[in-house]
């Protein structure tokens, strides 16, 4: 991995170095002062990525044609709204879920589905979201547990996400068997939604493993409950894998799911 450097906003004060140089440390690259450099400039200049240490939120720049990464909750908040008011969420019905239940998100991207699943399962239960590429789980991570333009109660869902840095398969074959109800698969790379801006800047800085047998059979040994694929309608992953799927008329992503006998 091409380490990124760390530096500034473009106007920064004496509190706005010290947090650069504090992320730089965590991440043990190099802090490099912005002198009103673009990032553009920067990223031609070090031929590193660049992560911009703002107050207000982290930017992952990896490409200067593409936006950067920065945590934002997405859709989470409407759907929870939604929840709260007596409707439905595709996820949580096709996971079945309820509060105590223990789900692992394998594709974690920016934890718009963890938040969710985080809701309703409630404190008594559990959420461990894993992320591949470890700028992402940094940026992520750090949006999770500081981010505040929310109603409470998604602010405390994402506080509540356990959020782990490890490929999918690795992660599931270090865990026990039966461990959470819920196993989740969203490869939402699997085939590109050209349409689909919001995630270019995800596409552009994450890991994009493609799914494979191991990673399936690990699912099925760890959940208790069901193994849950969200995956592109043209997908050959519900056959494959013997999903029993659940057609959804005018969108580009289905789902299905292997109960657990």
């Amino acid at each position: 991995m091409n380490q990124p450097i760390v530096t500034t906003g473009q106007h920064p004060d004496e509190e706005s170095v010290r947090l650069a140089e504090q992320v730089a440390g965590e991440l043990g690259t190099d802090f490099v002062p912005r002198r009103k450099r673009s990032v553009r400039k920067l990223m031609t200049e070090f031929g590193r990525p660049v992560v911009v240490a703002g107050k207000e939120r982290y930017e992952y720049h990896t490409d200067p044609e593409v936006k950067p990464l920065f945590f934002h909750p997405g859709l989470a908040a409407i759907r929870i709204k939604r929840l709260q008011r007596g409707g439905n969420d595709a996820m949580v019905e096709v996971c079945d879920l309820g509060p105590g239940d223990a789900f692992l998100d394998c594709t974690m991207g920016l934890a718009s589905d963890s938040t969710v699943a985080s809701f309703v399962i409630g404190p008594s239960g559990k959420v461990t979201a894993c992320e591949a590429d470890p700028m992402v789980t940094y940026i992520v991570g750090h949006g999770l547990a500081t981010y505040s333009d929310s109603p409470e109660e998604v602010l405390v869902a994402m506080r509540r996400i356990d959020v782990r840095n490890a490929r999918a398969a690795d992660f599931l074959e270090s865990c026990a068997a039966d461990s959470y109800e819920i196993v989740y698969l969203d490869p939402m790379f699997e085939e590109a939604i050209e349409e689909s801006a919001a995630f270019a800047p995800l596409r552009s800085a994450g890991v994009h493993d493609l799914p494979d047998d191991r990673l399936f059979r690990e699912a099925v040994r760890v959940a208790r409950r069901r193994v849950v694929l969200k995956a592109h309608f043209r997908s050959e992953l519900f056959s494959r894998y013997g999903f029993t799927r659940i057609d959804r008329a005018n969108t580009k992503f289905h789902y299905g799911y292997i109960e657990i006998e």
